[in-house]
């Protein structure tokens, strides 16, 4: 068996899974797949630092994957150093947005390190406005990260301040980073008007390489490179033998692909499997996922409470911390790992009763009063179904969704986050109020609703 890889798709680091990757897909523990992106304004690639590929968006052809979100916006950096003693600084200003972070990755792509927004000290007689308390739109933001050559976890490399170690442990190997920003201010552009970290490379005798002098000593990576995919012919037969979806839609904290083929396409929940994440995941994210399949209704409601977040996008001039920093639900397909679309957290309307009330459907088949008006929030179904058509020769499936939740930062008080999950079924038990519910309907039932459907007693079975 072997892992179906699709070009033009991430750093050639992704590449490596391959055999690992296959040889678990029927097994028990192993990795997961997910994060990030932008559907909320038009796609435009501002200037880029020699070192980042990207952005990663859905509007960016063939950056669409991944599972992105429409809430984000990230770029990749791909590089070896020239020699040891070798490593790199990243120079900006704090992003006018939501969030920001840089990960680093091991070579089998699950997150090494995570150097978070509010964990950087600013420069001397500037701010960081992603501490509680401080003034978002201070213009004084620079801040000064150090990348350097290691593992995280070896005693030999001492934690201090602003700085990220890449992973790698010789010269000879590429060191992989991804710089993330989420939510940019409203008109704001896709970096959050500050533009991207400028690369230093700074050389084992005391001298330094600024831009693209840099960049060519490093040997930069220029292009998307290759990211795994479930085997074609594993997918086919699972696909064909069991439905993933339930009648009544299941959402599940992410163990990893292992464990969800064997869940999810197998039947058998049982084990305890551990918690890890792969595929250049964001370490300040975890997941609930559900499939979908309209053979069980036209419409697929969804109800639930949004844990407190910080309203960011309206130039708010200071950033409080709440329960979460950035709350989402996407609309996604499963096999190619693309999104269609996402609501994130300001963009869903609370209903009076507290709880947020989305319909997914295919376009066709969404009901008159599944708008704004009513209320109610509308993600619509994914054109290609489940993407397998994204190999050459297969068959998508129209009929299949996949939905992503995401919880960020959760705050150390709030207890109901998807991160204090620990055992594979205990999500309901652990989130409460905020773990989502669904059920099917047809398009007739939903409209028979009337424009506050929240109200009905339809909602006695969620």
């Amino acid at each position: 068996m072997t892992m179906t890889t699709m070009k033009n798709r991430f750093p050639a680091r992704g590449l490596l899974l391959v055999a690992g990757t296959a040889a678990l897909m029927m097994g028990c523990n192993g990795s997961d797949s997910s994060d990030t992106t932008t559907d909320t304004m038009a796609f435009s690639a501002p200037p880029s630092d020699c070192l980042w590929v990207g952005p990663y968006v859905k509007e960016n052809e063939g950056f669409n994957f991944a599972y992105p979100d429409s809430g984000a916006i990230y770029w990749s950096a791909a590089y070896t150093l020239p020699e040891d003693g070798a490593y790199i600084t990243l120079e900006a200003d704090f992003p006018y947005s939501r969030y920001m972070s840089f990960n680093s990755y091991r070579a089998n792509t699950t997150p090494a390190q995570s150097l978070t927004d509010k964990n950087i000290v600013a420069e001397a007689g500037s701010i960081n406005p992603f501490i509680d308390g401080a003034v978002r739109t201070d213009p004084s933001r620079r801040y000064l990260v150090t990348v350097k050559p290691g593992d995280p976890n070896d005693p030999a490399n001492p934690s201090e301040d602003n700085t990220l170690y890449d992973a790698t442990s010789a010269a000879s190997e590429e060191a992989v980073l991804i710089y993330r920003n989420y939510v940019p201010n409203s008109g704001a552009d896709q970096t959050g008007d500050v533009g991207l970290p400028r690369v230093t490379l700074h050389l084992a005798d005391g001298s330094t390489l600024q831009g693209e002098e840099a960049c060519a000593a490093m040997s930069a990576g220029t292009d998307p490179g290759g990211i795994p995919f479930v085997p074609a012919d594993t997918y086919e037969t699972l696909r064909a033998n069991f439905e993933p979806a339930r009648e009544t839609p299941a959402f599940r904290a992410t163990y990893g692909t292992p464990f969800l083929f064997q869940c999810d396409f197998q039947g058998n929940c049982e084990n305890n499997p551990p918690r890890n994440t792969a595929f250049y995941a964001n370490a300040d994210n975890q997941y609930l996922y559900s499939f979908l399949n309209q053979d069980f209704g036209e419409v697929v409601v969804i109800r639930g409470k949004i844990p407190g977040i910080p309203e960011t996008q309206n130039d708010q001039d200071f950033f409080n911390d709440n329960d979460l920093r950035y709350w989402s639900l996407c609309q996604n397909e499963f096999y190619s790992q693309a999104v269609k679309e996402c609501l994130f957290d300001e963009q869903v309307t609370i209903n009076p009763d507290g709880f947020y009330t989305i319909v997914t459907s295919k376009p066709e088949n969404r009901p008159e009063n599944a708008d704004s008006d009513c209320d109610v929030g509308y993600i619509p179904w994914p054109d290609s179904g489940d993407g397998f058509s994204i190999v050459d020769g297969r068959t998508d499936d129209l009929d299949s969704a996949f939905l992503i939740l995401r919880n960020m930062l959760p705050a150390a008080d709030f207890d109901q986050a998807i991160q204090n999950t620990m055992t594979a079924g205990d999500e309901a038990e652990v989130l409460g109020d905020f773990m989502p519910k669904a059920t099917y309907m047809s398009k007739a039932e939903f409209e028979a609703l009337g424009c506050e459907p929240y109200t009905s007693l339809a909602y006695e079975q969620l």
